[in-house]
């Protein structure tokens, strides 16, 4: 695998006082003097500009990094990552099942047929999961002067992920999200994690009153939908106000988890949405209430989408993962780590107000800085 290495401390992150024009660094908040900051406002634009971008992706939140690749002068083409969103194709791919693999690979030789007489930049594969490696092949093959980056956000060690270590040596380079897998994986993996969309940001994100003091909006699975109803129990006990909204993908995953389970026992049909909201309406929750509620899957110790929304949303943070307090967002007044077992709510602190951070870190965490990152 071709690497470009970047190195990562611990409690990493380190800023340089004053970004080189250069390099366009993409810490923008710490540019001191007005002229390097309309130079690096330049740079940054022209980053991107004129380069041809193939993004193989899930459809949802890839339509936010294609937005906001063209606003940075990018010209994107996408590839849906497997042939069709629906249940059961999900499951065949998932699990990997023989003839299904057929139907995935014949797809991608399909779509990149219709543009072999392009020319790419950069072709980024978000999750990776689906990408059979034969058409791997087939991208290096058609487009041999791209720059081929897979960026994971989803843990090693689980269904999804099975197998994709074998599919790194055909990335230039492999990101990952989770900081412990990094740990691990240093000699083969960069580390970069999630991003917040800031077009979805409502005007005012730091307010003094809220509609709802707790809330959730998650995918049901694992042990979440009972540690999470255990802590809104906890606080609605104390008179909080909580909002909650589990969604699952189809009747049937419900049914499975159901039957197959355990953590389920208590869960109700009633307590489970099919709909899965637009990001806008999820920010506008989100911006409604004070604290936001997260689960991490039980098996993985990378921040979650909504670890870095609450960041950029500027809201107090409950969560299971307790290797956040290794971040550089990480404050004891902002987030509160409980125990995933026995979680329990230390009710001080809803009684302190969310405490602001450098801007640097809330620039760090956008989405066009995760771009100019993983492209770089």
């Amino acid at each position: 695998m071709r690497r470009h290495n970047s190195q990562i401390e611990k409690n990493e992150y380190k800023y340089m006082d004053e970004p080189k024009m250069g390099r366009c660094s993409y810490n923008e908040s710490l540019v001191k003097t007005a002229e390097n900051k309309k130079k690096y406002i330049d740079c940054k634009l022209n980053r991107l500009d004129g380069k041809n971008v193939l993004l193989i992706a899930l459809p949802g939140y890839r339509d936010g990094i294609v937005k906001k690749m063209k606003e940075l002068g990018a010209m994107v083409e996408c590839i849906n990552d497997k042939p069709n969103d629906g249940f059961v194709c999900k499951s065949l791919g998932r699990y990997k099942i023989g003839f299904y693999q057929k139907i995935i690979e014949k797809y991608y030789k399909a779509r990149l047929e219709e543009l072999k007489d392009r020319s790419f930049d950069y072709v980024l594969t978000i999750r990776g999961e689906y990408t059979p490696i034969n058409s791997l092949k087939l991208i290096r093959e058609l487009f041999p002067d791209s720059k081929l980056i897979l960026y994971m956000w989803d843990g090693l060690g689980q269904l999804n992920t099975k197998g994709i270590e074998l599919k790194w040596q055909y990335y230039d380079r492999v990101y990952t999200f989770d900081r412990i897998d990094y740990e691990k994986y240093k000699a083969q993996l960069s580390f970069l994690p999630l991003f917040y969309y800031d077009d979805y940001l409502p005007e005012k994100t730091n307010m003094e009153t809220f509609e709802f003091d707790v809330a959730f909006i998650g995918t049901a699975h694992d042990d979440r939908v009972a540690v999470v109803k255990e802590l809104i129990k906890q606080c609605e006990l104390n008179g909080r106000s909580c909002y909650t909204y589990f969604y699952m993908p189809h009747l049937f995953v419900f049914i499975y988890n159901k039957l197959f389970n355990r953590k389920f026992v208590g869960v109700k049909s009633y307590d489970i949405n099919f709909r899965m909201l637009p990001f806008n309406e999820i920010y506008k929750r989100y911006a409604d209430s004070k604290c936001i509620i997260d689960v991490e899957n039980a098996h993985q110790h990378g921040l979650t989408m909504r670890s870095i929304e609450t960041l950029g949303l500027k809201k107090k943070f409950i969560t299971t993962n307790k290797d956040i307090v290794n971040y550089d967002f990480y404050n004891s007044q902002n987030v509160l780590v409980v125990d995933r077992e026995n979680p329990k709510l230390d009710l001080d602190f809803f009684e302190t107000p969310y405490k602001d951070l450098d801007d640097a870190i809330y620039d760090k965490y956008r989405l066009d800085n995760w771009i100019l990152e993983v492209l770089k």
